[in-house]
């Protein structure tokens, strides 16, 4: 109980704003983005601000930092993911606060916001503006496709990787051929429709949530709740995603718009940050699919 105890004393002596930098420069360390033009500078800096006293909270660090993002998503123009736009947001909103006079308060309005509004923009572009989201398409395609669902689709579905392999080679053939060479695939099974349905269904109403609950500034039950539907967006979301970044720079735009005196909260943060790193490291989705698989019908 005693060394629970200087944890939480410790954790509570840790100033919010702090916390919220060091994880954004150990998010730039752990998940290392850009090109190798870039990428270098980019580890020297965010390395120099955890390690060198009084870099932390010096502005010039992190509007270098901001600009060298936000090259990397210049570079790749149009195709830079979501992460490269917010990183470099993030990373000019902390130059701007450490500039003006309240920091604090400067530092998680800016969190606040940006939270907000970038899951105000996926729901209208999953609700709205792409049928194919909220119809289970896209989740249906991504699972058969994308490498980093694999696991998890093994998992919650019940196919075989075998019977995975098909699936994906089947929904090549569609994409590739002319129509009027496609044949048919294999029939997916009510199970697999299922779990696609309910994820996407999750999807859609938890950044719904979130967009109402980080853009409400009127207080009460729903801006209450900011933190525990981030943390339980990012302890679930990048159990199957593993978009880890994305998931570590919610965590710290999120730790910027703790009070000091909520120091569970910010534990919970930090848990979930290294519960991140967790899904990262350990296949836990294969390996349970593995075991449930050899332990047979």
């Amino acid at each position: 109980m005693s060394r629970l105890e200087g944890a939480a004393r410790s954790l509570r002596q840790i100033d919010p704003v702090d916390l919220a930098l060091r994880l954004t420069l150990l998010d730039l360390l752990l998940r290392p983005i850009g090109e190798w033009q870039i990428r270098p500078a980019i580890l020297v800096l965010a390395g120099a601000g955890l390690l060198i006293p009084g870099w932390l909270r010096r502005p010039p660090l992190w509007f270098a930092l901001a600009g060298l993002t936000a090259f990397r998503f210049w570079a790749d123009w149009p195709l830079a993911d979501n992460h490269a736009y917010l990183i470099s947001y993030w990373c000019l909103a902390v130059g701007i606060s450490l500039v003006v006079r309240d920091t604090e308060a400067c530092l998680a309005l800016n969190g606040r916001l940006l939270i907000g509004l970038a899951f105000a923009f996926a729901v209208l572009w999953k609700l709205l503006l792409s049928p194919d989201f909220i119809n289970g398409t896209f989740l249906r395609v991504t699972m058969l496709q994308d490498p980093r669902f694999e696991d998890w689709t093994l998992l919650s579905t019940g196919l075989s990787a075998d019977q995975l392999e098909i699936q994906h080679a089947a929904l090549d053939r569609h994409l590739d051929a002319p129509p009027f060479e496609v044949e048919p695939g294999p029939a997916l099974s009510a199970r697999f429709s299922w779990i696609a349905d309910a994820t996407t269904y999750w999807t859609a109403a938890i950044e719904l949530a979130l967009a109402a609950a980080f853009l409400w500034w009127k207080g009460g039950v729903l801006s209450r709740a900011r933190h525990a539907l981030l943390i339980v967006f990012c302890a679930t979301t990048y159990a199957v995603a593993t978009v880890e970044g994305f998931g570590w720079l919610l965590i710290s735009m999120g730790v910027a718009q703790c009070d000091p005196r909520l120091v569970k909260t910010r534990a919970l943060y930090l848990a979930s940050f290294a519960l991140i790193l967790l899904y990262r490291e350990v296949p836990w989705a294969r390996l349970l699919a593995d075991a449930i698989g050899a332990a047979g019908p």
